[in-house]
């Protein structure tokens, strides 16, 4: 989610592709999890606060993913409550601020009730001069959640419980079937967050615990992403 300088109260005037005076630069991408991860240079588990209205925004296209029939941005500002940071350094004073082509200041959009089920979220963030940002403002999510409070975790380290929880599978999903369709994104995040040993030993766990599903992903994401057999030795 580039804009000319137009005046953010004059909405009926149509800017290009620069940034708008007071506004960041929108940006968009459709990177699943794993690249996500790569692409951002600050992961932080936390909340956002106090959201309110930043504004609103003509602009004469998007780029990809958005449809270039969209013409209207809406900005919202939140304060960013921080409780552990996993990657990069993060600046939790400035205002994190995000825009969407809908209306309504929404930080995710999808099922309420999943939303609200998912009480741990690890955002997905850069600086933007004297803004926190979202890594992308569309088309991809700005925080993965997980199902168990972080401080209900194993007492490790940031990247260590995070890593540990990503392979937890009630922490994640519904179900165990459900876990495995996601597991190859799932592990490869936490592998990165975890020593290759302790990382292969938990995936291997995963095989054995009785759903067909979740075997055969978890030893195709070892035979494929690790160089590993299923098997302990």
């Amino acid at each position: 989610m580039r804009r000319l300088l137009c005046a953010p109260v004059l909405l009926s005037l149509l800017c290009t592709g620069a940034p708008q005076a007071g506004f960041p630069e929108w940006r968009g991408s459709n990177l699943r999890l794993y690249g996500l991860w790569e692409a951002t240079p600050i992961i932080a588990v936390g909340n956002v606060k106090n959201v309110t209205e930043f504004g609103q925004q003509m602009v004469d296209h998007l780029p990809s993913p958005v449809s270039q029939d969209l013409h209207k941005l809406y900005w919202c500002q939140g304060d960013f409550d921080s409780i552990a940071t996993i990657k990069g350094t993060l600046n939790a004073k400035k205002k994190y601020v995000w825009a969407s082509v809908n209306p309504g200041c929404k930080l995710f959009y999808g099922d309420v009730a999943d939303y609200s089920k998912r009480v741990t979220r690890v955002w997905f963030l850069r600086e933007e001069g004297q803004f926190l940002r979202p890594t992308f403002d569309g088309g991809t999510a700005y925080f993965y959640g997980l199902f168990t409070k972080w401080d209900d975790a194993p007492a490790l380290a940031p990247r260590q419980r995070l890593g540990v929880l990503l392979l937890t599978p009630q922490a994640n999903s519904d179900s165990l079937a459900s876990f495995a369709d996601d597991i190859w994104g799932i592990a490869d995040v936490a592998c990165s967050l975890l020593a290759k040993a302790e990382c292969v030993q938990r995936i291997r766990a995963l095989a054995r615990l009785g759903d067909p599903s979740l075997r055969v992903a978890a030893c195709e994401y070892l035979k494929a992403q690790q160089k590993e057999s299923c098997e302990f030795p």
